[in-house]
């Protein structure tokens, strides 16, 4: 099975991973946006303490509560509690009673500065908080549904306390959403960290869902598979499919189809155009990768002893998740395209990330592909280069992945490549985008870093070959990657390297400065008392030059200069004729005597 492995043990993985990016995209924002909108309220450090202590008290009265309750539909139930229930027990009361407590002081604190400071309710330290709850609270019970959900479909005997957990986050939950619906976004700063919460839980709600429906349908068909071949009929995974696809669809559809309605960011864009049409293309082209792989190495590269049915017994699997992504990639992208009708130059910069994107993806698979079949070339130029492939036919595995990468990657590149050639040649815009500056210059500066690497690499086989007296044509066998990178990497240099010098023709030229011809500076000397140091610093500060100075024996005494008396005084001195200036201090003023 495809996905034996898959079950619970990427998801959790991903779970943490969504929460954790969620967290430190909220928290940078915050960290970015400090501006309390002229209403400090009770401070940013005191926010960060109240706020922080209330987070993690929630935590463990939540996890208390989870025990307490837990051991409760364990004794309804009719099981008893002993042994390490009564420990969990024992901690239960324990954490839940303490950690409300304080939670809740906390928490009342919080709401009487809301009262006191009005403005403090849509503070950004708050609604960090608040969605930092909220994001915890949905994936742990996403997490532990799909656990629940998958005993109770297994028929293995869903244990009643498992309900526990999701039942305590669902109220945690609730309660915030409620703040949230509430209080409502108050800045700018605050509707992007809901977004954030909200987008990053429609992904991982997509991410169930597309997991489960490729479970499912990869093992109803794999079942079908073997029943036509071999008259086995017994379908795995079908608990932990079912499990993923409810819960994905609840979340996937609460956070992406009603929270998310109407929203019209630059978030949205990068979530339909990078994550969703992007992400799913990624996804179909390697399934349909696996796919080309599997039927091209069949008669390239037939394994001995094994059968038809064992080798293309992934295929079932593979054609079901290259159906799924290649369904969400054209969601999203019909979302993308039905927004962007109804509001002309939305999202414009995630479609033009998300098409570089896609083109640096079909240029690495197609120098991946152009490296493996120059090496294949090479082992069949020259026998004493085979080293590294085993097997009679060993060309045939290296063959059928070349092989499946080049269509991939040529189709890729050449899909989306020529039209970003087309829409760069008429929309000087598009030319000048970041998008594209990043593309051609990360495109150009990788593949020279790697061709000169691969040379380094393939000169030091040759050199050491050499000085050791054993130089053949064997050095090749370990050089025909270098030779495929180095030859690869030159091709792909040398025509970045022209269309960056096209682009830059094509730019416009900068506007012409009128020139302005330069004054050169006085020379400037003050014949001052001691007493006039301070007047001579301001000077010297409103000109922007130095001021030689020459200490008068027949004077005392200086005028004391405001900042405008200094700048009017520094501009007689630019406007004097000639090129020296002599200033005569005294403690009458300032007179300034041209050279």
């Amino acid at each position: 099975m495809l996905f034996s492995d898959f079950d619970f043990l990427i998801i959790p993985i991903v779970a943490m991973l969504l929460l954790l990016g969620g967290a430190a995209s909220i928290i940078a924002l915050a960290l970015r946006s400090r501006s309390d909108g002229g209403n400090p309220g009770i401070g940013t450090t005191r926010r960060i303490f109240l706020y922080g202590l209330a987070f993690a008290a929630l935590i463990t009265a939540a996890s208390g509560l989870a025990l307490l309750i837990g051991a409760l539909l364990t004794a309804i139930s009719g099981d008893v509690i002993a042994g390490e229930g009564a420990s969990a027990l024992a901690f239960g009361i324990a954490a839940g009673s303490v950690g409300f407590a304080v939670w809740a002081l906390l928490w009342r604190a919080a709401q009487r500065s809301v009262e006191r400071h009005p403005a403090e309710a849509g503070a950004l330290g708050r609604k960090v908080y608040v969605y930092l709850v909220l994001g915890a609270a949905a994936i742990t019970i996403a997490f532990s549904l799909t656990l629940f959900i998958g005993d109770l479909i297994d028929g293995i005997g869903a244990d009643l306390a498992d309900l526990a957990v999701p039942l305590v986050w669902a109220g945690v939950w609730a309660f915030h959403w409620r703040i949230e619906s509430a209080e409502g976004q108050r800045s700018q700063a605050a509707a992007t960290a809901r977004r954030i919460y909200v987008y990053t839980l429609s992904v991982y709600g997509l991410i169930l869902l597309a997991a489960g429906a490729a479970i499912l349908g990869g093992a109803l068909l794999n079942a079908g598979y073997h029943t036509a071949f071999n008259g086995d009929n017994n379908p795995d995974g079908l608990p932990e499919a079912w499990s993923f696809a409810i819960v994905g669809i609840v979340l996937w559809g609460s956070h992406w189809l009603w929270f998310a309605r109407g929203d019209a960011s630059g978030l949205r864009q990068a979530v339909l155009y990078v994550l969703g049409v992007f992400g799913g293309t990624a996804a179909a082209t390697g399934a349909l990768s696996t796919l080309l792989v599997i039927f091209i190495r069949w008669p390239l590269d037939p394994e001995r002893g094994r059968s038809a049915l064992e080798h293309f017994d992934p295929v079932p699997e593979t054609l079901v998740v290259l159906v799924v992504t290649a369904g969400v990639a054209a969601y999203h992208r019909r979302a993308a395209l039905s927004e962007a009708a109804a509001a002309p130059g939305q999202g414009v910069r995630a479609q033009r990330a998300y098409r570089y994107l896609s083109a640096a993806i079909g240029l690495g698979t197609l120098w991946v592909a152009l490296t493996l079949l120059i090496a294949v070339a090479v082992g069949f130029a020259v026998p004493s280069a085979q080293g590294s492939f085993t097997g009679e036919r060993w060309w045939g595995l290296p063959l059928s992945i070349g092989i499946t990468l080049l269509i991939v990657g040529a189709g890729l590149w050449g899909w989306h490549w020529p039209r970003l050639q087309s829409a760069a040649g008429s929309d000087a815009d598009e030319r000048a985008s970041l998008s594209r500056r990043a593309y051609l210059f990360t495109v150009f500066g990788v593949s020279v870093a790697a061709g000169l690497i691969s040379l380094i690499t393939l000169l030091y086989g040759v050199l050491e070959a050499a000085l050791n007296n054993d130089l053949s044509t064997a050095v090749l066998d370990g050089g025909k990657w270098a030779l495929g990178v180095a030859v690869t990497a030159a091709a792909v240099s040398v025509y970045h390297w022209l269309v960056l010098r096209e682009d830059a023709a094509a730019a416009p030229p900068a506007p012409e400065q009128p020139l302005v011809p330069e004054t050169p500076p006085k020379r400037v000397t003050a014949l001052v008392s001691t007493e006039g140091a301070a007047l001579v610093d301001a000077l010297e500060r409103a000109l922007g030059t130095t001021i030689e100075r020459r200490i008068r024996a027949d004077a005392t005494g200086a005028p004391s200069l405001s900042d405008d008396e200094a700048s009017a005084i520094a501009e007689r001195i630019r406007e004097a004729p000639g090129e020296e200036v002599v200033l005569v201090v005294d403690d009458e003023g300032v007179r300034i005597v041209p050279l």
